[in-house]
């Protein structure tokens, strides 16, 4: 009888893991949240490039003339840990000449990247290194200098909206929300994408004018609730 008994027990103790199982109804959603955040911080890159016959002149007019940009960018205030080297080039050109290929001019080019803390002195910045002897404006960009606390805002948001999904199929289904099992960031594209806004630069009462636009941060997750 006592083995009968064991025996017994043993298979209500499998039955009802076999019905919890078959009763653990879940629902899986995802949700995204995006913040708009404005660019704090500008990323300017000038050229200054000379051609000469020789050289030694090339390199020496070029380092004149950019020396005349760094004090001039300093003296508006521009700190010296803000201004860089990003990249020094000598070559000589090749010019074609009764359909003989000769050499020509040797250019030196010499790029300098300005980070400036301050977007609205981007103008400003731009017409003095220009005013100074930059002839090649390569590029500007912006950025947030710091996007944790807009990320952090953004996956709040995105929960929010998983848990709101979920709420709404859970009770079309006649079901009640449970609690949560996982939580996991969308892996099949990056957690936070930047979305920077077209910058607007234009010439207003003959100086340039820049507007950064914004970012945003958006955070993307995946959530799994238990249904009841």
């Amino acid at each position: 009888m006592k083995k009968i008994a064991i025996g017994l027990i043993f298979l209500l103790v499998c039955s009802v893991a076999a019905f919890s199982q078959s009763n653990n109804r879940t629902i899986s959603v995802s949700g995204s949240g995006s913040v708009k955040v404005p660019a704090d911080t500008a990323r300017l890159t000038f050229s200054v490039i000379t051609k000469e016959a020789t050289a030694l002149n090339s390199v020496q007019n070029n380092a004149v003339r950019m020396n005349k940009v760094y004090d001039a960018l300093k003296n508006a205030g521009i700190p010296d840990t803000s201004i860089s080297t990003s990249n020094y080039s000598l070559y000589q050109e090749s010019v074609y000449k009764d359909g003989k290929r000769e050499p020509g001019l040797y250019v030196t080019s010499n790029n300098i990247v300005v980070i400036l803390d301050d977007v609205e002195k981007s103008g400003f910045v731009i017409d003095t290194a220009i005013s100074a002897g930059v002839n090649r404006m390569n590029g500007i960009s912006f950025f947030v200098k710091d996007s944790n606390a807009a990320l952090n805002e953004a996956r709040v948001l995105a929960f929010k909206q998983a848990k709101e999904k979920a709420e709404l199929y859970a009770k079309e289904a006649g079901c009640k929300l449970g609690r949560v099992l996982s939580i996991s960031e969308n892996d099949n594209v990056s957690f936070a994408t930047r979305e920077t806004m077209d910058a607007k630069m234009y010439l207003s009462e003959n100086s340039t004018t820049i507007q950064a636009g914004e970012d945003k941060i958006i955070a993307s997750v995946f959530v799994v609730f238990e249904l009841k």
